[in-house]
């Protein structure tokens, strides 16, 4: 008869540090697309990732000032799908009883939490655990959306920031100088709404941009030279 081995492991109590809980910027769901990749800057911890929600629990971490960096698509030989983002976190954090970011709490439970009148401290953390389509998102066919290029002549610019007059939405461009903005309510096919460029060295331009619902419109903004 073979001999049975058998392998008694120490019990490990894990105390959790917190969850980080990531939301689709387009869907506005708590799911995301691809295989984003959560730690801590500087460390080689990884996560537990309570699929298939994009919630990630970290675990016995001491106090202190963390920075966790989200990047999305970096070993899939793909670009990615999301805007990477860097999350300060504070430990322990201010809830043992919901040790989570955003944190609900500070929300206000008879509203959404996706209600743009929510506390201004939880409509910070969300939009910063909020991730933003890159130009490589797969947006459902009908949606509504600009893309576009940054330009100095023939030239794209990287790092100009792009965004909707009086809308938080924005997109900073890589090297090629794209850029994609979605519009999830648009109130009629002909609607005209205003786009900035900013770049520190080129100033701001704006550009008029008419929209046409479930339909995607292009355009390039030139920069002063």
């Amino acid at each position: 008869m073979p001999a049975l081995s058998v392998v008694v492991s120490e019990p490990r109590e894990l105390a959790l540090a917190f969850a980080l809980m990531l939301i689709d910027g387009f869907t506005h769901a708590p799911q995301l697309i691809g295989e984003p990749s959560v730690r801590f800057a500087g460390r080689a911890l990884v996560p537990f990732q309570k699929r298939p929600d994009a919630t990630f629990l970290f675990f016995n971490q001491p106090p202190g000032n963390y920075t966790v960096d989200v990047r999305e698509g970096q070993n899939s030989g793909r670009a990615p799908y999301y805007q990477p983002v860097d999350i300060p976190i504070v430990l322990p954090m201010p809830h043992p009883l919901w040790p989570a970011f955003p944190d609900v709490t500070l929300a206000d439970a008879d509203k959404p939490l996706d209600d743009p009148t929510q506390p201004e401290a939880y409509r910070a953390q969300r939009t910063a655990a909020t991730l933003q389509p890159t130009t490589a998102y797969p947006f459902p066919a009908g949606a509504t959306l600009i893309r576009g290029r940054v330009a100095v002549g023939a030239a794209p610019v990287a790092g100009a920031r792009v965004r909707r007059v009086g809308d938080a939405l924005e997109y900073s461009t890589e090297a090629d100088g794209e850029f994609v903005l979605f519009f999830l309510r648009p109130k009629g096919s002909g609607d005209t709404v205003v786009l900035r460029a900013s770049h520190a060295a080129h100033g701001d331009v704006d550009r008029q941009v008419k929209l046409v619902r479930g339909t995607t419109v292009s355009t390039t903004i030139q920069l002063a030279p």
